[in-house]
């Protein structure tokens, strides 16, 4: 949709109909600033062919966004465990050698 005008911009915005990675992106990152006829814009846009097409890629974008966040913040949660882990090591290691850690 090139050219057009920002009040009239969707997350399907300049974005190829099969990037799906695209358009998960444009989802999470994107904001609104009230709610438009997405479908119809779209449609407009050519974008989607209609409004179950729009729809379909609507789901396939937004499963793919939840599967990158959920992705991302299990990776944070691995990581947190990692270092609890190291921190409780090296306080049964100290305590095993007699050093104090405070």
């Amino acid at each position: 949709m090139s050219g057009s005008s920002p009040e009239h911009a969707g997350w399907f915005t300049d974005l190829d109909p099969g990037d799906v990675d695209a358009a998960a992106t444009a989802i999470s990152e994107g904001t609104a600033d009230q709610p438009r006829n997405w479908p119809e814009q779209a449609v407009e846009s050519g974008f989607a062919n209609d409004e179950d097409d729009y729809y379909e890629r609507l789901h396939a974008a937004t499963l793919r966004a939840t599967r990158e966040a959920v992705r991302a913040r299990d990776r944070a949660d691995d990581q947190q465990l990692v270092h609890s882990i190291r921190a409780m090591d090296d306080v049964i290691l100290g305590s095993e050698k007699g050093d104090t850690l405070v």
